[in-house]
């Protein structure tokens, strides 16, 4: 992972002008331009450049659209915000300076239009959009991204003046380029990360997985020959060895399998729905999966943790449940949280009867842990078992 970042991140301002098609003479005439510090190609120039060479954008917009809104404020007071789909965060982000605060009801708002009806608008061109019960006026220009779906917002009392709609048009133009070659060089680092997780996978397949394999069949083996041994000390000895064994071999294969895991479709949703069908498939048993969130897409990472967990427990729930029925499903928990829960009408657990060769639920521990969620197993009122998980939303 390492080396393929610093393959991508190597020269960061060279990709960038490829990127945006200067190269030769051009990159000469970007340097005379960015010289003239005062003009307002320039300044539009510096935002398209810092914001395609920036690491994150949430972090960088605010700082780099005050400016703007100070210049368009000149003729009325106005804010200026940019609503955007970004990768690696599961709703419409609202981006705005640290001028004020933004008028109640107004994030839900957006958010919603945004989400929905204003999909379908012309890029490059200001939408007045009413806000029901307020006289404020909303105008949209919708950013032309093929990669994202993002769009420049400016918030204020008057009506927007032909000079302020064509700064605005400006405005939107560069960050559509910035955010442009952002998302393109987001999506070349991606692929690089997953290309050296899979080579990782197949140096850990072709060595240490064969070497753990054949370790399991030995002390497996050895447990069996001293167990009919009059010797307790070696006998719990040979037993701890062979479980230990097992438990590293895995999780070596559940490293190996998180490694060359991808999501199904792109999408929690669809990676869902296709490991319960083969489940369902594959037993007898009867599945019913209940997604309440289609409009939640959590990043890749945490969406394959997701599917791996779910994964984990229907195995589970098919080999030792003695369940009929199980259902699985994805539910909102508040505004800024989100709820797995799987449970089947089986015979329950008993911690106290819990084998020794058992890992599965350690696994599923740590692996919530790993993108900051709570696992819970326990008894279902009425017969069965109950796993839920609650993972908090990190958007504001």
């Amino acid at each position: 992972m390492d080396r393929a970042e610093r393959q991508v991140d190597l020269r960061p301002i060279g990709w960038v002008r490829r990127l945006l098609g200067q190269t030769g003479s051009d990159r000469r005439n970007v340097l005379a331009v960015t010289s003239q510090r005062g003009t307002q190609e320039s300044q539009l120039q510096s935002l398209s450049l810092s914001l395609a060479a920036c690491s994150d954008p949430v972090e960088a917009l605010p700082d780099l659209l005050q400016p703007y809104e100070n210049t368009l404020s000149l003729e009325h007071e106005c804010r200026l915000l940019l609503a955007a789909k970004l990768p690696g965060h599961a709703d419409v982000r609202l981006i705005t300076t640290a001028h004020g605060e933004l008028p109640t009801g107004l994030p839900a708002f957006l958010r919603y239009q945004f989400s929905g009806p204003l999909k379908a608008l012309d890029a490059r061109q200001p939408h007045a959009i009413p806000f029901p019960g307020s006289n404020l006026n909303l105008q949209l220009i919708k950013l032309n991204i093929s990669e994202l779906d993002a769009g420049l917002l400016l918030v204020s009392e008057y009506p927007l003046s032909g000079m302020s709609r064509h700064h605005m048009i400006e405005i939107a133009s560069a960050l559509s380029q910035g955010l442009g070659v952002w998302a393109k060089h987001q999506r070349r680092l991606e692929k690089a990360v997953s290309s050296e997780r899979r080579a990782h996978a197949a140096e850990l397949h072709d060595s240490l997985a064969q070497i753990l394999g054949y370790l399991r069949l030995t002390t497996s083996r050895l447990d069996s020959r001293c167990s009919k041994c009059n010797q307790p000390e070696l006998q719990a000895l040979a037993a701890d060895l062979s479980q230990q064994t097992k438990h590293a071999y895995r999780l070596m294969r559940d490293l190996i399998s998180s490694s060359r895991l991808t999501l199904e479709g792109g999408s929690l949703h669809t990676a869902l729905a296709a490991a319960v069908e083969e489940f369902e498939q594959r037993s007898g048993l009867v599945f019913e999966l209940d997604d309440r969130c289609q409009n939640l897409e959590p990043d890749e990472n945490t969406a394959i943790q997701l599917v791996m967990i779910v994964r984990e427990a229907l195995c589970n729930a098919v080999r030792h449940a003695h369940a009929s029925h199980l259902r699985v499903q994805l539910l909102p928990s508040g505004p800024n949280a989100l709820l797995l829960r799987i449970e089947d009408n089986g015979q329950g657990i008993d911690p106290s009867r819990k084998r020794r060769d058992s890992f599965g639920l350690g696994i599923m521990q740590e692996r919530a842990a790993r993108i900051g969620a709570r696992l819970k197993i326990d008894n279902r009122p009425g017969g069965g078992t109950r796993l839920e998980l609650t993972m908090d939303n990190k958007e504001p």
